[in-house]
């Protein structure tokens, strides 16, 4: 497969286009321990991502839409009721010893 070229290209000057990426990260030693550091849990610190990705066409994803714009709800909102809907179906809590 060719690789595409970026859909911005046309608006980049041809200065930036033609200069090298340079790295401006310092060399690390292969003998200095490298540290830990936690991932940035980007805008939403504290929070969980939870998702699923669906073909546009899928009937299920387009109800899914249709539903949020209808009662005017968003999709996280309409998305956590669904998911404990769904552990209280399976009944969860008794399943994985928690009372």
């Amino acid at each position: 497969m060719a690789k595409r070229s970026s859909l911005l290209a046309p608006a980049m000057s041809p200065q930036s286009r033609s200069e090298p990426e340079q790295n401006n990260a310092p060399a690390a030693s292969p003998a200095a321990p490298t540290a830990t550091v936690p991932r940035s849990s980007g805008k939403r610190p504290g929070k969980y991502h939870l998702g699923a990705y669906f073909d546009p066409a899928d009937p299920t994803a387009e109800a899914f839409r249709v539903l949020a714009a209808r009662t005017r709800r968003s999709h996280q909102d309409l998305l956590a009721e669904a998911i404990g809907e769904l552990v209280a179906k399976y009944d969860a809590d008794k399943q994985f010893g928690r009372s």
